[in-house]
């Protein structure tokens, strides 16, 4: 066996036959790790980071398990004057979650020690290594550790974030029963109101209209950010999530159930199908009809959805909000795990600044807060 940085696209093109086979004998399978989600996005955001995907291949060339890194900086904040070594689509504009190495379950303990060598070779080359969004659970978590405290300091877990998860069951009927009893009743009340008022009707994006009901999701997800400021909106975003869209909801990689009025979108919710879980990852209603709580209406036709295709967990990603608790107690974690060249000037300069600003922050403030 034998440890490759892909430096170039035409190398990284050539793992196309063998990324998605690999992931799929991950313990960590994610849609976020799919070759689809890593090659578009690379097509899209390529000007402004570097290749360095890890490979470790046999003697016959044939790769065995993957490390999707890249090298590259952060558009904004303090971190934009480091060179970041971080998860291939982690950085930027449109950053993954649950990222992690694709070693086949049970031989992790064999292969990802010799792929977290690519950290202290590729040390040369950067200031910081920021992998975000790991799952705290992955098997690769342990070894990259360990291979980090090697070959450089300030080794850390920066933030642990909850995501909450819908178990879900055989019918709609088992999961309503755990919501509050109030709270069951208005989401049927709304509904109803919705119904007799506005004649809506629940409905799935079919292959042939995914164009216009994406779309149709933007500009309803505008509404809620008139200055813009959702990532999900900016022009190399949406890009982004356009062609992602149109090839995975044909495929039925991606749904976007939605509630209809006259043949029109008045709420849609986007997401991710992979191993019999749902990944929620954006939604967008139209603020008119706010009185009808029509958000909490398109989630739960989404979750009515999944449950219809027997799915087995929806996850509502990090960000804690409390309609999520509404629905759930359940949750797992993602973490950022964060370590620094130990040579680099500039990751010592950032490093100090940044502690002098966390003590003059109010101590509440400081927990919250991370770089």
């Amino acid at each position: 066996m034998r440890l490759q940085i892909i430096r170039d696209e035409a190398a990284f093109l050539a793992l196309k036959p063998y990324w998605d086979a690999l992931l799929e004998r991950s313990a960590v399978c994610s849609p976020f790790l799919r070759w689809d989600w890593m090659w578009l996005w690379w097509e899209e955001f390529r000007t402004d980071f570097t290749l360095a995907v890890a490979v470790i291949v046999d003697a016959e060339q044939k790769p065995l398990a993957i490390a999707p890194l890249m090298l590259g900086q952060e558009t904004s904040g303090m971190r934009k004057h480091l060179i970041h070594l971080g998860f291939l689509a982690g950085l930027g504009e449109v950053k993954g979650e649950r990222m992690d190495f694709l070693v086949p379950m049970g031989r992790e303990m064999e292969l990802t020690p010799l792929l977290c060598r690519a950290f202290a070779l590729l040390q040369p080359e950067w200031e910081t290594v920021r992998l975000n969004k790991l799952p705290e659970e992955s098997p690769n978590h342990p070894f990259i550790i360990e291979a980090l405290n090697e070959c450089s300091i300030g080794v850390n877990v920066v933030i642990r974030t909850e995501c909450m998860c819908i178990r879900l069951a055989a019918s709609w009927q088992d999961v309503e029963s755990r919501l509050a009893t109030k709270r069951k009743r208005e989401l049927r009340r709304r509904w109803e109101l919705l119904v007799s008022e506005q004649h809506a009707d629940e409905q799935q994006t079919t292959a042939e209209e995914a164009e216009k009901r994406l779309d149709e999701l933007a500009a309803l997800h505008t509404q809620h950010y008139p200055e813009g400021v959702s990532s999900f909106i900016t022009p190399r975003s949406w890009r982004f999530h356009r062609r992602l869209g149109l090839k995975w909801i044909p495929e039925g990689r991606a749904l976007l159930p939605f509630i209809g009025i006259d043949s029109a979108m008045a709420g849609g919710l986007y997401g991710f199908v992979e191993r019999g879980e749902f990944f929620f990852f954006q939604i967008g209603w139209d603020a008119s009809l706010a009185r009808y709580s029509l958000g909490h209406l398109t989630l739960r036709w989404a979750v009515q959805s999944c449950v219809a295709r027997q799915m087995k967990l929806f996850d509502m990603l990090p960000g804690n909000y409390r309609y999520k608790s509404e629905w759930t107690g359940d949750s797992r974690f993602v973490i950022d795990l964060e370590a620094y060249q130990p040579e680099s000037l500039r990751a010592a300069l950032f490093r100090g600044f940044r502690y002098m600003k966390r003590q003059f922050r109010a101590p509440s403030e400081c927990s919250a807060k991370s770089e």
